[in-house]
């Protein structure tokens, strides 16, 4: 059992401004109707709409509410990262700006984090989407099961609670948050699904396209690399250069063995193969070379101070403190 302290919901936010004022009023409801201390951060990931100034009018009007203006366009995963450091709770919620997903759900997911579960994610239940685009999101979650060995079946959704800790250890960099559950779930992390349904957009403009599908791609190999490498990137680079390294030397000393007490022509008989022994030793001590040097720069990132990717341009007050957080009452 775990009892929640204080919730923060992140909103991150592009040309959302049709949005912002319904979403955060259905958001405020919703946790008024709960029994928990709440605050709500809506990110402003560049908009080149009215986004910002729609979000500095709300927190106008409502002491839970906060907005973070970034000076730049960084995508989703930067965003949520921003609204994380601006954030005060001890459990996340993440959700999209677009009003697809329903705060109703909200209640629910805190109920099983509550229950002992540190991750609680939305799972697609019917979604607005073509044919294709199912096919391929169902591929690409396949894919990632694969690699990754956490099963989840939906892990695109940014409809998510988590427990704080769960990203001490995560660097929200990238486009990570398309599949950041796999990224969180180690052994003797308690997750869970729930089914949700996706909503119409309300209004706005879908920012999902065809690039960002084949990016998928892209980001499975970064999965493979952050999940089973982070930590430890000389076994991707020394372990095939050590294998590499024992082949070429082994082929090169047979070689000159023969050369020197075998009377063989290198020169006309195995030139070929003779170069391409040595070329093999060259290239293995190339790949340790990088292993050594990848391994020494995770130590130093691990062991040395951090810099945010993002600037932040403004927000619509000081950062929101525990005694700011409004509770139920309020």
């Amino acid at each position: 059992m775990y009892t929640v302290g204080i919730v923060s919901v992140i909103v991150p936010c592009y040309n959302e401004a049709g949005n912002i004022f319904p979403l955060a009023s259905e958001i405020m409801e919703t946790m008024a109707k709960t029994k928990y201390r709440y605050e709500i951060i809506f990110v402003n990931d560049g908009s080149t709409d009215a986004t910002w100034s729609k979000i500095c009018e709300f927190a106008e009007v409502s002491n839970n509410f906060k907005g973070v203006d970034l000076a730049g366009n960084y995508g989703q995963t930067i965003a949520i990262r921003a609204g994380l450091n601006a954030s005060v709770g001890d459990v996340i919620v993440a959700m999209d700006g677009d009003m697809q997903h329903s705060p109703a759900y909200i209640p629910q997911f805190l109920s099983y984090i509550e229950q002992g579960y540190d991750l609680v994610s939305g799972n697609k239940e019917s979604q607005p989407d073509g044919f294709i685009k199912t096919i391929m999101a169902n591929m690409a979650h396949k894919a990632i099961c694969k690699l990754s060995g956490v099963k989840l079946k939906y892990f695109g959704a940014t409809f998510k609670v988590y427990r704080r800790f769960l990203f001490d250890n995560v660097n929200l960099i990238g486009d990570v948050h398309r599949y950041i559950g796999a990224l969180m779930v180690r052994k003797g992390t308690r997750y869970i699904e729930l089914p949700i349904k996706i909503r119409e957009r309300n209004a706005g403009t879908s920012n999902y396209n065809w690039s960002k599908a084949l990016l998928v791609i892209v980001d499975l190999i970064s999965l493979k690399f952050s999940v089973s490498y982070m930590n430890k990137p000389f076994r991707l680079f020394g372990v095939p250069g050590l294998i590499m390294l024992a082949i070429g030397s082994i082929l090169t000393g047979t070689y000159t063995f023969g050369a020197f007490f075998l009377h063989w022509n290198i020169g006309k008989q195995y030139q070929v193969e003779f170069i391409s022994s040595v070329f093999l030793i060259l290239f293995s001590l190339i790949l340790i070379s990088l292993g050594i040097i990848a391994q020494i720069g995770i130590y130093d990132y691990f062991s040395g101070s951090k810099h945010e990717p993002f600037s932040v341009r403004d927000t619509t007050s000081e950062k929101i403190n525990s005694d700011q957080v409004a509770d139920k009452a309020n």
